[in-house]
């Protein structure tokens, strides 16, 4: 099949198809894989960008920049991916994100990083990892997965498949937060603050776009509780209030 064969419209992809489509066109991956790892990646250089640079910490700084910089170009590099042959390139985007988890922790045991902070970086992280597993398969996996994706586009539907009602999409909720948790993250609360620490300021959109295993009122309630306890200042009404440490 030459290039100008290949189909572009996502919405006319058949099974048969189906290997030409890339992780860029998968709302799934992008969503949930790639647009989490580059918050994170941009959590961590707003977090080496307000850290005290001194000769003992000049050198875990510059390692881990080094190392969130070719994470980010891996996950870049992912999304040119075609499905069918992903797993090689999501083996080497994990062990990247691996590298950037373990230089944050030593980073972390020498005091240049705070403690709390490295607990709701590496939860992510962690989250990411999990979410990438599920797509470094086997062939026969693969295969599975290719065809279900390509009929799901061909109908017109998402890439992801979908619950078909709101007691199913519950269900599936509570499945994904008891598989994407990990067992030893932080309270919730703590992650939250840490993430406000960062960014100064955040809505509750860009809190979920972080810790995306929960849902964004379960984000409000927590942060209205941390507010209830001065941990947590609002600005701003409904849909327009950002949040910040109190």
């Amino acid at each position: 099949m030459r290039i100008k064969d290949i189909p572009m419209n996502t919405k006319d992809i058949t099974i048969n198809d189906s290997n030409y489509l890339k992780l860029l066109h998968n709302e799934d991956y992008y969503r949930h894989i790639f647009k989490k790892t580059e918050k994170i990646i941009s959590v961590v250089f707003y977090i080496l960008n307000n850290t005290e640079t001194d000769k003992r910490s000049e050198t875990h700084i510059g390692n881990i920049a080094g190392k969130a910089h070719f994470a980010h170009e891996n996950a870049l590099r992912s999304l040119e991916v075609k499905l069918a042959n992903s797993k090689e390139v999501l083996e080497q985007f994990a062990q990247a994100l691996v590298a950037l988890d373990s230089t944050l922790r030593i980073s972390s045991a020498s005091g240049v990083i705070a403690q709390d902070v490295l607990y709701a970086v590496t939860a992510e992280i962690d989250t990411v990892l999990r979410g990438l597993s599920q797509y470094i398969t086997s062939d026969t996996n693969m295969s599975a997965m290719l065809s279900t994706q390509a009929a799901g586009t061909a109908m017109g539907g998402n890439v992801a498949a979908k619950p078909s009602s709101a007691s199913q999409r519950k269900s599936a909720q509570g499945s994904t937060e008891a598989i994407t948790k990990p067992s030893n993250s932080p309270d919730r609360r703590t992650r939250i603050r840490t993430i406000l620490e960062a960014k100064g300021e955040a809505t509750i959109k860009d809190i979920s776009e972080i810790i995306t295993e929960c849902s964004e009122k379960t984000v409000q309630r927590e942060l209205n509780a941390m507010i209830e306890d001065n941990v947590v200042k609002r600005q701003g009404e409904r849909r327009w209030s950002k949040y910040s440490v109190a």
